[in-house]
């Protein structure tokens, strides 16, 4: 394995180089670049909780690997503290004690520890855990949801991300105890299976999450989320569990305590479900706005555009369509996504472009309103 410098952000760090597709759990030593936005987020997001939290945060990078993604935190955010870092490998932990001292952060604690152990063995609660696992974050997410300060917040990637939009079902039923749904738009329910994972973790401990901001991008979803730590936010949070209800023959989608709706309310027809879910908000419209005008700070274009369309589909807490699916179920020409959404706006819907698909657009209006405007 050869070793090189590279310059992200404001880190300068030594890191292992390779092929993208040789990266897996024997190699998580590796520098992965295509996960820069990912962090280039998780930098903006930590921004504005520090910001909201108005206090010292301390920082937990359990899988730590090369050390990047702590080293940023340390440079690029004002307000952290401390920073701890943890991996496994032994390799990792002496790369990671080389990119502290090379990049000069004096309020960094490092162990070579499982990261369940290293979670778990903190005395002080921890206001920022960002779980960022090669696979599913599921071993990760109790000792993250016991650890988490009364007032912090988890940031959680999967990378697992076949199983929860359905390509695997049977592996999404035993690892998530849900089932997922193959249709238009499920990347967003992998998404939800996954919050509500978190959520019943979290609960288990009289402790609420609150999504503020949801990511599917690449080979990866990403969920950030304030904790509450109160029984009733916590049974807030149980509540917001439940399933989507699905009608591919007129396109009906929605919410609902429970998958006994097996006719659709629209038209009639057998419904498909998937769930158990998060039904509640995935994104908080506010915190989203505040991420994306970090991001005007840095010079990147598709960085920015992500963020600009979650910023504008998080005023809109309702399902998104595929125009492409739309247009095989009412059986018309697909429209221009950007006129469509226009004509949904000025018929008085709320409407915009969604960051899950270029050709998907987020709006309330019902079903029916839709088949008369496309």
């Amino acid at each position: 394995m050869s070793i090189s410098q590279v310059v992200e952000g404001k880190a300068h760090i030594l890191a292992y180089g390779g092929k993208i597709s040789e990266i897996s759990k024997k190699a998580a030593v590796f520098y992965n670049p295509r996960m820069k936005l990912n962090r280039d987020i998780s930098i903006f997001t930590l921004s504005v909780f520090a910001e909201d939290i108005k206090r010292p945060i301390t920082v937990a990078d359990p899988l730590a690997a090369t050390g990047v993604r702590g080293i940023r935190y340390a440079l690029e955010v004002s307000g952290v503290s401390e920073i701890l870092f943890s991996d496994l490998n032994p390799t990792a932990i002496r790369l990671i004690k080389k990119n502290i001292a090379k990049n000069k952060i004096k309020n960094a604690v490092v162990e070579q520890e499982d990261a369940n152990v290293f979670l778990s063995g903190r005395k002080n609660k921890i206001d920022f855990i960002d779980i960022d696992p090669f696979g599913t974050p599921l071993p990760f997410l109790d000792s993250g949801a016991r650890v988490v300060s009364i007032s912090g917040m988890l940031a959680i990637t999967a990378t697992d991300t076949a199983p929860l939009s359905g390509t695997y079902p049977r592996a999404s039923l035993r690892k998530y105890g849900a089932k997922p749904l193959r249709c238009d738009v499920q990347h967003e329910l992998g998404i939800r299976i996954l919050i509500a994972n978190i959520a019943r973790e979290c609960a288990k401990y009289d402790k609420g999450f609150i999504p503020v901001l949801s990511l599917s991008d690449l080979h990866y979803f990403r969920v950030f989320g304030k904790v509450r730590k109160s029984k009733s936010a916590a049974d807030a949070s149980v509540k917001s569990i439940g399933y989507f209800i699905y009608c591919k023959e007129c396109g009906y989608r929605g919410f609902a305590p429970d998958n006994c709706q097996k006719a659709c309310p629209n038209c009639s027809a057998k419904t498909d479900y998937a769930g158990p879910l998060w039904t509640g908000k995935i994104f908080d419209a506010e915190f989203c706005s505040k991420v994306f005008q970090k991001s005007k700070a840095v010079e990147d274009k598709r960085l920015e555009k992500i963020l600009g369309l979650i910023r504008d589909e998080a005023l809109i807490d309702a399902p998104w369509y595929e125009i492409g699916f739309l247009s095989s179920v009412f059986h018309t020409n697909p429209p221009r996504i950007d006129e469509f959404v226009e004509k949904l706006q000025k018929a008085g819907f709320k409407a915009s472009r969604t960051h899950f698909s270029p050709t998907g657009v987020r709006t309330d209006a019902g079903i029916n309103e839709i088949r008369k405007l496309i």
